[in-house]
């Protein structure tokens, strides 16, 4: 996903789940974030079961004992915009949850992504109090009736039974949920419907001819093997430079060699090309089809996969193609992510020494750890906490 859709699956769902089965020790409830789960099934909580030697200290808050903040305490500055330690690091834990259901298959532990979640909660931060900021000046604050749903959809939510499990304040909670609503009136106010000249520009079409070097489960083949994959490339790519009749041959190429999604019946994966938007490829393969001219052939590009020829095509957008809703969403999108990106590149961020020094794995554990205890603690006092996700009312 891209990374910006990304970063609204996380926080701008119209169901903000503040408590994500935590409180309840359950399975997660079926996502309402724009982009579908992993699993259906994937627990959203943190794993108590993977820091057993911590005893939460139930005489603190949360905060306190997971990451030694108050909940006011600021964690962050942004153009003069204090970000407090509970509305942080409620964003942290939800990058934390959502790199948590792919660590075994990627291989890495919680200590290692660590660093990089702390940096994906800073960028998310950044663009939330920026859109904000910038509603201010465009105009497009939240409307009469906007505040009203929120207002009805905080009046429904159990907050007083969840927010202790996180630490959440009033204002902490009052920001999550007005993220779905302000992404929403920046999103119409800085993006439009592209034209047809703008929707060409967007949009690319190719065909190429993969040669891979990495087995079906995406791990690299023996070195002679790649080195053979190379020679082969090279062989066909000098065959295609001297052709006369470059669009015949390179089909011809393509049938013979090209290993993109064979199956079982041989067929390939888009023997007529691909259309494709800026994200849907690998940067690699994405950065040398926009440097083509249609009806030029690139040189060797390396990916992950393996040694790609590219063949780029005239566009020649059909009726139906041009129609595509989710091509004119992906132009909306990408112009949005350009124009959030230019704002954080000219703001002015500050970091707390309590940040710059923050273990996010122990940070997580700890939160673990404290949250299983209050489901203990609750549950010896027949106090069972309610499990269904709060619902921020999808307000927009």
């Amino acid at each position: 996903m891209k990374n910006w859709k990304r970063l609204l699956a996380l926080c701008l769902s119209g169901a903000m789940a503040l408590s994500l089965s935590a409180c309840s020790g359950g399975d997660s409830s079926e996502s309402a974030s724009p982009s579908p789960a992993p699993s259906s099934e994937a627990s959203g909580q943190p794993d108590p079961s993977a820091s057993p030697a911590i005893e939460a200290d139930l005489s603190q808050g949360v905060l306190e004992f997971s990451a030694g903040v108050s909940p006011t305490d600021t964690l962050l500055t942004i153009n003069g915009t204090e970000v407090h330690a509970d509305l942080f690091l409620y964003m942290l834990a939800m990058n934390c949850m959502n790199i948590q259901q792919y660590l075994p298959f990627i291989g890495q532990t919680m200590e290692q992504v660590g660093p990089t979640m702390l940096e994906e909660t800073v960028s998310m931060a950044v663009q939330q109090v920026l859109m904000r900021q910038k509603a201010a000046e465009l105009g497009c604050l939240l409307t009469d009736e906007q505040n009203e749903e929120l207002r009805k959809a905080m009046d429904e939510a159990d907050l007083d039974t969840n927010a202790p499990f996180w630490g959440l304040t009033e204002e902490g909670v009052e920001f999550i949920f007005e993220m779905n609503a302000y992404h929403e009136n920046i999103y119409n106010a800085v993006t439009h419907d592209p034209s047809g000249e703008e929707l060409a520009g967007y949009l690319y079409r190719v065909k190429h001819i993969l040669f891979k070097t990495v087995d079906d489960s995406r791990q690299p083949l023996p070195d002679d093997q790649i080195a053979q994959k190379r020679a082969q490339a090279e062989e066909v790519l000098a065959q295609l430079q001297k052709a006369d009749d470059l669009p015949a041959l390179f089909d011809q190429l393509m049938n013979e060699h090209s290993e993109d999604g064979r199956g079982d019946d041989g067929a390939l994966a888009a023997p007529d090309g691909y259309l494709a938007a800026p994200g849907d490829m690998v940067a690699e393969f994405e950065t040398a089809s926009k440097a083509l001219k249609e009806g030029e052939l690139s040189g060797l590009v390396e990916s992950d996969y393996g040694y790609h020829i590219i063949l780029r095509l005239p566009l020649n957008l059909t009726d139906e193609e041009k129609a595509n809703p989710e091509y004119a969403e992906g132009f909306r999108d990408a112009a949005m992510a350009e124009q959030i990106g230019q704002w954080a590149e000219a703001s002015e961020v500050t970091r707390a020494d309590a940040l710059s020094g923050l273990n996010v794995a122990d940070f997580y554990a700890k939160l673990a750890a404290y949250q299983q205890a209050l489901l203990d603690k609750n549950a010896a006092e027949s106090a069972p906490v309610d499990s269904a996700p709060i619902e921020s009312g999808g307000v927009g």
